[in-house]
């Protein structure tokens, strides 16, 4: 069997097969034992692979609870209350 990458038209790997044969395809670089993962990037002058970089993930800010929704209705629906009342 004979792994080969599989290269999108930047040279990012898209895809790791293992075939029975040899591939002439442009896009399909045989790698042997090499470690390579999907979105490496493959530099067709020096036949090297550079791994991916993984960008940090973007921090999530937390949902209120339902408690803490229904206080600020609270809150809001009483200062309503008092601007009309002080003619607001």
């Amino acid at each position: 069997m004979f792994r080969y990458a599989q290269l999108d038209a930047t040279n990012v790997v898209v895809g790791i097969s293992q075939l029975s044969g040899e591939v002439a395809a442009n896009n399909m670089i045989f790698i042997a034992d090499k470690e390579v993962a999907l979105g490496s990037l493959y530099n067709r002058e020096t036949g090297e692979f550079t791994a991916p970089i993984i960008p940090e993930p973007i921090p999530v800010e937390p949902q209120p609870t339902l408690e803490e929704m229904q206080v600020q209705t609270l809150l809001n629906t009483e200062m309503l209350l008092l601007q009309k009342e002080i003619g607001l």
